[in-house]
C-alpha cells in the first residue's frame, strides 16, 4: 500500500483528505509539519498534499521541497489543495514547484487524482531515475 502524508498545517480539512485518499487504496497519515515530510518521504511515502493558505498560496512547499535531493523529489507527487489555482493547472503547479494542484470543490475526488499522478510521474521518471519510479511502486 502506497503512503500518502497530509500536512495538517490548518490549511486543509484534514480529515476529509485523509478520507479521500484512504478511499483510493493509499496509507494516509497527517503531519504537523513540513520538517516530518522529507523522512517520510525518504521511508517510502509517494504522495505529499499540502493545503494552500491563498497567496502565496504555496509557502509551505516552497520551504519544505528545496532541501530534498533530485532524486528524492522525484520520487514522490507533491499535491497542492486549495480554492484558488483549477484542477489540473499544470503551469500553475509548475510554478508553485508541485507535481499537482487540485481546487477544494474536487477534494472528494483527491484519491483518484494523485493515483493518476502517482501513474504517470511514475511513467515519465522510469527512463531518467529507475530507482526513484520504483519507490512510487506498479
Amino acid at each position: 500500500m502506497r503512503r500518502a502524508l497530509v500536512l495538517a498545517d490548518g490549511h486543509i480539512q484534514v480529515e476529509a483528505v485523509l478520507g479521500a485518499l484512504a478511499a483510493a487504496g493509499f496509507e494516509a497519515v497527517a503531519v504537523g509539519s513540513t520538517a516530518e515530510i522529507r523522512p517520510q518521504v525518504e521511508l517510502g511515502a509517494a504522495v505529499v498534499v499540502m493545503g494552500t493558505a491563498g497567496t502565496p498560496e504555496a509557502d509551505s512547499a516552497r520551504t519544505a521541497l528545496p532541501g530534498m535531493p533530485a532524486g528524492l523529489r522525484r520520487s514522490c507527487v507533491v499535491v497542492l489543495v486549495g480554492g484558488g489555482p483549477a484542477t489540473g493547472d499544470g503551469l500553475r503547479a509548475f510554478l508553485l514547484g508541485a507535481d499537482l494542484v487540485v481546487a477544494a470543490g474536487d477534494a472528494a475526488r483527491l484519491g483518484e487524482l494523485a493515483g493518476a499522478a502517482v501513474a504517470a510521474k511514475r511513467a515519465l521518471v522510469a527512463p531518467l531515475d529507475p530507482v526513484a519510479a520504483g519507490r512510487l511502486g506498479g
